[in-house]
């Protein structure tokens, strides 16, 4: 039962196992969920929220990697459920420097996102290639989060 839980939840919902880019549709559907719920939580319950789900992720994945035949399975898409809300939380910080609508930081930060994450430029491949299991599988997107945040944080400054 729990692994069967288990499985759902690393794989979004099963978002996953969509045949084609589960990592996009995983990063796409993240942005649907924060926007809605920013509209009714406020950003720091919807951190702490992100933070729980990365570090049950750990535990997750940690159960059911068994079940694939990969150390990094593409099915495994909560990795980039936490890294892609880790760019969303950061709108706080860009609407100082450039106040504009949410959807167009979300629709940037996707793209953003699915760039770094795709791309991996250092230390994401670093990363990527030297932090096995669970937490590697985590840790890569995290850090192309943070790459996501910094340019976002930078090209708003500079627009404002």
């Amino acid at each position: 039962m729990i692994d069967k839980f288990n499985l759902i939840f690393v794989t979004f919902l099963n978002t996953g196992r969509i045949g084609f880019a589960p990592g996009t549709f995983a990063s796409f559907f993240t942005c649907i969920v924060f926007l809605f719920l920013n509209n009714f939580i406020d950003v720091k319950i919807i951190f702490i929220l992100t933070l729980i789900i990365f570090l049950y992720s750990i535990f997750a994945i940690n159960k059911v990697i068994k079940h694939f035949n990969s150390d990094d399975p593409k099915e495994i898409v909560i990795d980039e459920f936490v890294g892609q809300m880790l760019t969303l939380l950061a709108i706080p910080i860009y609407e100082n420097f450039y106040p504009t609508f949410d959807i167009y930081y979300c629709v940037y930060a996707f793209f953003l996102f699915r760039l770094f994450d795709i791309w991996k430029p250092f230390p994401v491949n670093y990363v990527d290639k030297n932090i096995k299991g669970a937490f590697g599988i985590m840790l890569d997107d995290v850090v192309a989060a943070i790459y996501v945040i910094i340019f976002m944080t930078i090209t708003f400054f500079v627009l404002g």
